[in-house]
């Protein structure tokens, strides 16, 4: 599996995620990724992804 796959995987969970309210836990993904990883990511979140990820909860 390719680093695209694995990103578009990874972007997949957080939106789900973020459609769950669950937006502790993407901040904690998030968190978790090295910016080269995170960079990838950007293009492939849904509006509600990003939401969360800027939320002050």
């Amino acid at each position: 599996m390719g680093d695209t796959t694995n990103c578009e995987k990874l972007a997949g969970v957080f939106n789900r995620a973020s459609q769950e309210g669950k937006s502790a836990f993407c901040k904690m993904l998030w968190g978790n990724q090295p910016e080269t990883v995170q960079d990838q990511l950007k293009p492939l979140l849904s509006q509600t992804a990003i939401a969360a990820l800027q939320s002050e909860d």
